[in-house]
């Protein structure tokens, strides 16, 4: 059971970091640490998913 939930909050976490960095991409002024930041989180969430 743990192995379900964990690979739950994986994919709320990697849809959280696109959410983000839409959000972010869609702003005229980008702060660019925070868009590889969550570029990042999505990565390694996703690697710990797959």
């Amino acid at each position: 059971m743990p192995y379900v939930l964990v690979q739950i909050a994986l994919v709320v976490i990697v849809i959280r970091s696109v959410v983000a960095l839409i959000r972010l991409g869609n702003q005229s002024n980008r702060d660019w640490l925070d868009v590889l930041f969550q570029a990042s989180v999505a990565v390694v969430a996703l690697h710990f998913l797959l």
